[in-house]
């Protein structure tokens, strides 16, 4: 059986290998509120654009990236899925959270070893 641990660094590697999904995790989590999931374009592309203002690429550049990273997302639990009207209307799971959580704390242990590195 599979620990905590090793749920999320699988989860964790499978979102990077389709970044898109980690940058709209990370976007559904600063709108701090649920989101349309035609807005999910412009909140990712607006939060990856605010940490690489020098991209000439966004990460999500058509429906076809929205639609698949969208229905990765709801597959593997991170995001919520409510069907108002005709419309869904996304938010970041409780997973998602934590997976969001894994991440950030992974990448300070990261960091703060190459500063320990870079002090030797």
């Amino acid at each position: 059986m599979l620990n905590r641990e090793q749920i999320l660094k699988a989860l964790l590697s499978a979102t990077v290998q389709n970044e898109n999904m980690i940058w709209m995790l990370a976007g559904l989590k600063m709108a701090n509120r649920p989101v349309q999931k035609e807005q999910l374009r412009n909140v990712t592309n607006t939060i990856y654009k605010k940490i690489h203002p020098e991209a000439e690429q966004l990460p999500i550049r058509s429906r076809h990236l929205l639609d698949e990273a969208a229905a990765m997302l709801e597959g593997a639990a991170l995001v919520d899925v409510a069907e108002i009207a005709k419309t869904k209307q996304y938010t970041v799971s409780v997973l998602g959270e934590e997976l969001l959580q894994y991440r950030h704390d992974q990448r300070q242990m990261e960091k703060s070893k190459g500063e320990e590195t870079s002090t030797c």
